[in-house]
């Protein structure tokens, strides 16, 4: 045989090889390609139910539509994860004596907290149970009496109703029945102090001891130092999920340390023991506590959602150790600098993220999952239920003398020509 048959049967087998092996691949590989893409990414999370282990969610996208931006996915995230999860606010040497608040919003849930007398902290609803005016106008202050100034009702700092104008001399009017909507508490040892706004019985609070146990640097004797809230304009989830973040952290590190040096024996300690002197942990959903040991300093960074597209970012800084005032200002002066290039960046990214909807990507981070799988839980039981479930309402009970009584204020305020424009229904969660 010549070279030219032995060349066509040589490259007639490569041929026939070559169709074998494709036949092969496709037939291992046509399942898979054929699957709707839904399908795929779902199969890829065990989504299963955090607390009723009888339900079973169904296969929905990935990530919704309007994700990042979406009114429905907002209301949604308020009434099954901000309803219903323990949420860190404040560390307990903010509140340094009786009558010591700090106002927060959260997800349109307006709470404060606020050292009482007996010096137990509690937290309430910022509403007044009259016509749902805010109580604590500033963000912080001092005050053992707060009063409403549409009314002029007046609390205590245990939530307590002591006056209320115009309801005093109504026959059968309990003022023990119109104390403000107090809000589940939880002080951890370290001194952080976590709120849930369940109106039952909140979910147990577990899960974050453990995450806080490796963290050296934040005591409950921790003092705070310095703190500010800024807003954004982004969606909370890019906020706590943002790939700036490692270089926040890094930048903060870095000018704190030429701050509040090191000592020559922590300097040592740490070469010898190869411990890293930043330490991170991350308390689900929306707060990030860093621990920067060679300044002697902790910092929290919370994402508090205002709408869709608005985030409150709150900082704070504690310290484990004595802190001059020239450090002080100068670690407050770094602090916001830093933290409002963090938002530049975060607000960049996010325009960039909502302008296409998620892919299978996102839910590699593990946050992102939990949420969807807190959303399509809620979703399930709101459809067995056939209508939304608002796990933070409270329903008290008015009597009709009450309700009388409120009519008159409601003529009186029409005679004097006083409105409030702000104000809405106590029960409108």
């Amino acid at each position: 045989m010549d070279s030219t048959d032995t060349d066509y049967l040589t490259s007639l087998t490569s041929i026939l090889v070559a169709v074998v092996t494709l036949i092969f691949l496709l037939h291992r590989t046509w399942p898979h390609l054929s699957q709707p893409k839904a399908d795929k990414v779902t199969k890829s999370i065990a989504i299963t139910p955090l607390d009723n282990s009888d339900l079973t969610v169904s296969k929905e996208p990935e990530i919704p539509e309007g994700w990042w931006s979406g009114r429905e996915v907002f209301e949604l995230e308020r009434r099954a994860l901000f309803s219903q999860t323990w949420l860190y606010i404040a560390h307990i040497s903010q509140f340094y004596k009786p009558g010591s608040y700090q106002s927060f919003e959260i997800a349109g849930f307006p709470v404060f907290l606020i050292r009482g007398k007996d010096d137990k902290i509690r937290a309430f609803h910022n509403v007044c149970r009259h016509r749902a005016y805010t109580i604590t106008r500033k963000e912080t202050g001092a005050s053992t009496v707060l009063g409403c100034r549409y009314h002029g009702w007046s609390y205590d700092t245990t939530g307590r109703l002591v006056k209320a104008p115009q309801f005093d001399d109504v026959p059968g009017f309990d003022k023990s029945q119109n104390s403000l909507f107090e809000v589940h508490t939880h002080t951890t040892d370290q001194g952080l102090i976590f709120v849930n706004l369940n109106s039952g019985e909140p979910a147990v609070f577990d899960g974050v001891a453990s995450a806080l146990s490796g963290l050296a640097g934040l005591r409950g004797k921790s003092t705070w130092v310095s703190g500010l809230t800024l807003s954004g304009d982004f969606n909370w989830k890019a906020g706590t999920r943002s790939r700036h973040l490692d270089t926040y952290t890094s930048e903060l590190h870095q000018r704190m340390s030429e701050v509040s040096r090191p000592s020559p024996a922590m300097k040592l300690f740490r070469a010898m023991t190869g411990k890293s002197s930043l330490e991170k942990c991350s308390l689900f959903p929306i707060t990030l506590i860093y621990s920067f040991q060679d300044a002697g300093l902790c910092l929290a960074l919370s994402f508090f959602p205002a709408s869709e597209s608005k985030t409150n970012i709150r900082y704070d800084l504690f310290a484990h150790c004595a802190v001059n005032k020239p450090e002080i200002q100068k670690i407050s002066e770094v602090s916001q600098s830093v933290t409002k290039n963090l938002i530049r960046e975060i607000e960049v990214e996010y325009q960039s993220i909502s302008t296409k909807q998620g892919s299978s990507g996102e839910l590699n981070n593990t946050d992102t999952r939990q949420i969807l799988c807190r959303l399509q839980e809620h979703t399930k039981l709101e459809r067995i239920e056939g209508g939304q479930i608002l796990p933070a309402m409270h329903k008290p009970e008015g009597s009709t003398l009450f309700q009388k009584a409120d009519q008159l204020c409601k003529e009186l305020d029409c005679v004097s020509g006083g409105s409030q424009s702000g104000a809405s229904s106590a029960l409108d969660w």
